[in-house]
């Protein structure tokens, strides 16, 4: 009967073995099929897609959020269209010229 026990430990033994190693190797596929000049390009251009996605979304945002501060800070365009046309309309008074001498200052 003790026999028949250590045989079958060492039968459950031999099996945890097989399926360890089987991993092991499974991972190491992996790896070497990343390292193939072919896993590299796979690897690349997944790598610039999820870039391009993640840029996208960043550029999104940042629209959105000027959007926001355009809205809550600039004045409504009416306001400045008008604000324009009064300031247009206005004369402002000629800035006297350095070298334009009267013959009252001497």
């Amino acid at each position: 009967m003790r026999r028949l026990v250590w045989a079958g430990l060492g039968a459950a033994v031999a099996v945890a073995v097989v399926y360890q190693v089987g991993r092991a190797r499974s991972a190491a596929d992996s790896v070497a099929r990343t390292l193939t000049p072919r896993g590299l390009a796979d690897a690349v251009t997944r790598g610039v897609t999820e870039l391009r996605v993640a840029a996208g979304e960043v550029a999104e945002a940042m629209r959105e959020q000027e959007a926001r501060l355009a809205a809550d800070l600039l004045p409504p365009p009416d306001a400045v269209a008008e604000s324009r046309t009064h300031r247009a309309a206005r004369t402002r008074p000629r800035a006297a010229d350095a070298w334009d001498v009267d013959d009252e200052d001497f």
